[in-house]
């Protein structure tokens, strides 16, 4: 059971090597006895503030970098209270939580807005202190030029907007809210609504997977029904000349 509650998840600022030792155990003849290796893993946290605007994907450089090369073993843990910002920024590190090895956790200490608030729920787990505020909403953005590229780049926009709201916030807001923020309202969430809307979304991911399977194993079934199998022609016997 994922959980969600700030005091639950406890910063470990330390580290460990990963260190691999032979044994026999104490007091025995390696010679006389099968031996064992002990092998100890590396881990590593590390903690990434978000606590100002998103801004250009240059800014986290360092930081995607250190993503990368985090390993399976590693945690990462993003401090979120930033009222969000810029898009680019934005999808800079998703993706670089999409391509990194290690675990993710968003840690809504404050306020959750905007882009911030698709940046943690893409996290792989998210934690809500008592004083967490979100606010869902559609983008906005400025630009200049002739019209025709005005309106172009506003399509452009729009279109690469919606498709990632949709996905960001597919089972933690209902369809009609996704329509309703995408068409100009303001979603604002206390620290409870937070907690029983990412309770409720693990609940209806994990009915969309077991469905998902099901439907996978009907499929085969089915085909395996639909097998004809193949008669065998005896052959005729040769004739002597």
């Amino acid at each position: 059971m994922q959980k969600y509650k700030l005091d639950s998840y406890k910063l470990k600022r330390k580290s460990r090597t990963k260190n691999t030792e032979s044994g026999h155990g104490e007091g025995i003849n390696c010679e006389d006895q099968l031996g064992y290796v002990v092998q100890s893993n590396t881990q590593v946290q590390y903690t990434v503030p978000i606590d100002s605007d998103f801004v250009e994907p240059s800014y986290y450089r360092g930081v995607i970098q250190m993503m990368m090369n985090a390993s399976e073993n590693d945690v990462i843990a993003f401090l979120v209270n930033s009222d969000g910002g810029s898009l680019a920024g934005l999808l800079s590190l998703l993706e670089a939580l999409n391509m990194t090895s290690a675990s993710s956790v968003a840690i809504i200490t404050g306020n959750a807005a905007s882009a911030a608030s698709m940046f943690a729920l893409h996290c792989d787990e998210v934690y809500v202190s008592d004083n967490a505020t979100m606010l869902c909403h559609n983008g906005s953005f400025g630009t200049g030029g002739k019209i025709t590229d005005v309106l172009s780049h506003a399509q452009h926009i729009n279109k690469t907007t919606e498709k990632l709201m949709y996905k960001t916030y597919k089972f933690f807001l209902t369809e009609q809210e996704i329509r309703d923020m995408l068409s100009g309202k303001e979603i604002y969430l206390d620290s409870e609504e937070i907690i029983q809307r990412l309770e409720k979304r693990q609940e209806l991911r994990n009915a969309a997977v077991i469905e998902a399977e099901q439907q996978e194993k009907l499929a085969l079934e089915e085909a395996e029904q639909k097998v004809v199998p193949v008669k065998r022609v005896p052959s005729k016997p040769r004739k002597k000349v």
